[in-house]
């Protein structure tokens, strides 16, 4: 399995992943002519794409979704609840909303050789999920962005994990000082808003995925967070629960370049 983060932050959210024979994009947040040109960052090509799974309906999500997937001639994942916005909000705006290959939260579904579990999360959408992505040897991709807290139900899916892309959105100390008005600080901050640094610290730390052996923190506010900061926070957990080893690989997913793909 191959992965790269090709954007990650509130303007803009993808991640590429291959494996099981198929190529897909988990969100596709940036406008289609931005998608090709970070794909092509990455030395990867738009067309002949599998799939596009959506997590949830927010526009750094599903800004460029229509008009890539219809380019492009590929299938669009996503539940019903947000399958359901995604076509009103295109219509809204005077587009063709794309074709959706409607999955049902929870119960997992083959695309290729890949076996793709939706796990519910809290956030503030219609029906917002997270995923993990299993080939048939046993690698195991967990995608957890947008999500207010660690429910039992995405902690066993987090635990299971072999390479993790896990939102670390914000230093609560520097949401509080933002000068941000306060409904939005407490919509951010709440359980269906986003996971700060401590969170994400706090789950890895209660959870010792046994498995894991790539980390990738996402999601970084840019004014409500630091690459350096929210690295080191979760350096400093990595080590003190024994793993080393993630801590060395360590990466942080940025919001104008893709990380250097990783394979499993």
């Amino acid at each position: 399995m191959r992965v790269c983060v090709l954007a990650s932050g509130s303007r803009g959210n993808a991640t590429y992943v291959e494996g099981g024979g198929v190529r897909l994009l988990i969100d596709a947040g940036l406008s289609c002519r931005a998608l090709e040109k970070r794909l092509a960052e990455a030395g990867l090509a738009p067309d002949g794409l599998d799939a596009i799974l959506v997590t949830h309906e927010h526009a750094d999500h599903v800004a460029g979704l229509d008009r890539f997937a219809r380019k492009h001639a590929v299938t669009v994942y996503a539940n019903e609840g947000t399958a359901a916005v995604v076509e009103r909000q295109c219509r809204l705006a005077r587009r063709e909303p794309p074709d959706f290959a409607v999955f049902e939260s929870r119960v997992p579904f083959a695309l290729g050789g890949l076996t793709v579990t939706p796990v519910r999360v809290s956030h503030d959408t219609a029906e917002p999920v997270a995923y993990t992505l299993a080939e048939q040897t046993g690698h195991t991709l967990g995608y957890f962005t947008d999500l207010g807290f660690v429910s039992d139900e995405a902690a066993a899916a987090l635990a299971a994990c072999e390479a993790l892309v896990l939102e670390s959105n914000h230093d609560p100390r520097m949401l509080r000082a933002s000068g941000r008005p306060y409904p939005l600080i407490a919509r951010i901050a709440g359980q269906s808003g986003h996971l700060s640094n401590d969170q994400a610290c706090e789950a890895l730390a209660t959870l010792r995925p046994p498995r894991l052996r790539r980390l990738v923190l996402a999601h970084l506010s840019q004014e409500c967070n630091d690459p350096a900061v929210a690295r080191a926070q979760m350096a400093r957990t990595l080590r003190a629960i024994g793993r080393d080893d993630l801590a060395q690989t360590l990466a942080v997913a940025a919001q104008d370049t893709p990380t250097p793909p990783f394979d499993l």
